[in-house]
């Protein structure tokens, strides 16, 4: 009988512990998508459906700024890079484009800065032209 509690007690420790590595693993998952979604509705210029992902307080800039960007349509992007720290995450992403007015190849460079607020991954972005 006093084997029963040690293995019991040592069973539950590592079901606890999984269940924690779960929660990690959920979270990095939720963020992978959420961030992928988001970068899509960027790259299809879906910009009011991507502003659903900006933090409250940033999405009137996030607005006026993209509304700033005229007729430019994304045609490709490039996941440069993506660092995930527990509740928070940046990524890099290049988007390759041009304008209707005028068929110029344009890059731009969104820096994404990510946080988990509640259950969902909110984004502050600083989208710019990148010139060579």
């Amino acid at each position: 009988m006093t084997f029963v509690r040690p293995l019991i007690a040592g069973s539950l420790l590592t079901a606890l512990a999984l269940a924690g590595c779960a929660g990690m693993g959920d979270r990095d998952v939720l963020f992978r998508d959420s961030q992928r979604r988001y970068t899509q509705l960027m790259r299809f210029t879906e910009f009011d459906k991507a502003g659903s992902f900006v933090v409250p307080e940033e999405r009137q800039s996030f607005r006026e700024s993209t509304k700033a960007l005229g007729d430019l349509r994304f045609s490709d992007y490039e996941l440069q890079e993506v660092a995930s720290d527990g509740d928070t995450a940046t990524a890099r992403v290049s988007y390759i484009g041009f304008r209707r007015s005028s068929p110029i190849v344009v890059t731009y460079v969104e820096e994404q800065q990510w946080e988990l607020m509640g259950s969902t991954w909110q984004v502050r972005s600083t989208l710019e032209e990148h010139t060579q």
